[in-house]
């Protein structure tokens, strides 16, 4: 309809003409009318941004969906171990053990879904898994890396010999008939309550160790904790009633249940206020870029000083965050390149252990669905902050909330309503090496930018 209207009016218009004179036209009419500050005008300015590295030690790793167990050294961030803590729960309730049960076998059994690792010769390097009790409570108030100490748990070792994992899909562990004994002298009350038997048998702490010496490489396991049971098998004897069988229980680890991974990192030396050579992105719990946005904006009003202009009448077109890389020698190193970064926060809504906000991306991703994305052609990863900085120079965000760490994002889909929500990625060890802010590229703040008058 529209198309057809334009078309009917150009056609009378091209009529008149034919039966009209020819009429000169001044294109300049008007030209004047208009002041010349209501004409906005755009323009682009590349600040270089300050960057530190700092630790990203209180990472959120209660139920990140994955029970994460290995470690790994590495030439330039050292050695990374990933433990995981998480409790066990008997598969029935209101279980009875009889009289004098006596353990014949204690077995644990874990299935790994998954594995990672940066060179093939460590797909099957052997690691000696270790099993421990714990003495802490896990609960939701538990959520981060630096939540759990060597204090919180047992320092004897519960598991015998055969603890070596050599990269397979399974492994079977036989644990302490001492710590099957405690298990069965369950009171039928704490078998029939998740939270009373929990309360008692705190859970278990799985760890694994590096490679001996020297030597660089490992991995990393990565387990779906439902992946993870084990079985009790005893004698019960009661004579009174001529009983005298064997039998089996079995114990599991649960999803809805609290679980928690802890990353050690030894990359703590590279924490720098003023990186010149190479930015640092570790993976899990480690060292990363770090942005005080209280400092950009110091940046940001010096120069509008500077050159004249009222902060407080600056719109900002867009604002995008280059981080340029050099392309590594051995090119398969790209793949553990993280494909997209983008800057989270970390706040405290309250005083209390429960009322920390866990790291959380700014809501700007939300907008792009492949914001701060790697570039691999042009070397360097994009990141779009345009209405987060606004904010700032509005002094609209304070506080924490100014303080910035660039981590690796995780994207998922939900299946029934198609929105996509965006999570700190916080399961597989990647290493990224970004150019320091002394480099030729270095890393910058492009701000496209207008003046309202």
């Amino acid at each position: 309809m529209t198309i057809r209207n334009i078309i009917r009016s150009v056609a009378a218009i091209f009529l008149i003409t034919l039966v009209t004179s020819c009429i000169d036209t001044d294109k300049t009419t008007g030209a004047g009318l208009l002041p010349d500050n209501h004409i906005l005008k755009v323009k682009s300015y590349a600040f270089d941004l300050p960057v530190q590295m700092k630790m990203s030690d209180s990472l959120q790793t209660i139920f990140s969906g994955s029970v994460v167990v290995g470690a790994y050294k590495d030439p330039d961030l050292g050695l990374v171990e990933a433990s995981s803590a998480f409790q066990i729960i008997p598969s029935g309730d209101a279980l009875t053990f009889g009289s004098n049960p006596v353990p014949k076998s204690f077995k644990m059994y874990i299935s790994v879904g998954d594995k990672s690792y940066f060179y093939e010769k460590d797909q099957f390097v052997p690691q000696n898994f270790r099993i421990y009790t714990l003495k802490k409570d896990l609960d939701s108030t538990v959520a981060f890396n630096s939540s759990l100490t060597e204090n919180d748990y047992n320092p004897l070792q519960i598991n015998l010999g055969g603890g070596t994992y050599f990269g397979g899909d399974s492994l079977v562990m036989d644990i302490s008939l001492d710590y099957a004994r405690q298990i069965l002298s369950a009171t039928k009350e704490e078998t029939d309550s998740t939270d009373i038997f929990v309360k008692r048998f705190k859970g278990l702490y799985m760890s694994a160790d590096p490679i001996p010496g020297s030597l660089t490489g490992g991995r990393f396991n990565i387990i779906d904790p439902l992946d993870i049971f084990f079985t009790i098998e005893y004698r019960h004897v009661d004579a009174a009633n001529s009983i005298d069988k064997d039998s089996t229980i079995y114990l599991y680890v649960s999803n809805t249940r609290p679980y928690l991974n802890k990353f050690k990192h030894s990359s703590q030396n590279l924490v720098s206020s003023n990186p010149l050579n190479k930015i640092y992105v570790e993976g899990l719990a480690g060292v990363k870029p770090y942005i005080n946005f209280a400092d950009v904006k110091t940046q940001l009003t010096s120069w509008a000083q500077s050159t004249g202009i009222d902060i407080n009448k600056l719109v900002i077109a867009k604002a995008e965050i280059r981080l340029p890389y050099e392309q590594p020698e051995d090119y398969t190193r790209m793949t553990y390149f993280p494909s997209q970064l983008f800057l989270s926060i970390r706040e405290m809504n309250g005083t209390t252990a429960s009322s920390i906000k866990i790291y959380d991306p700014l809501d700007d991703i939300s907008y792009f669905e492949s914001n701060g994305s790697i570039n691999r052609s042009l070397m360097y990863y994009s990141i779009d902050i345009s209405s987060y900085l606004q904010k700032v120079l509005q002094s609209k965000i304070t506080g924490k909330s100014l303080e910035t760490f660039v981590m690796p994002i995780l994207q998922k889909s939900d299946y029934y309503t198609g929105a996509v929500y965006y999570y700190v990625q916080n399961i597989l060890y990647g290493k990224a090496v970004l150019n320091g802010i002394g480099m030729a590229r270095n890393p910058k703040l492009i701000l496209t930018y207008t003046i309202m008058p």
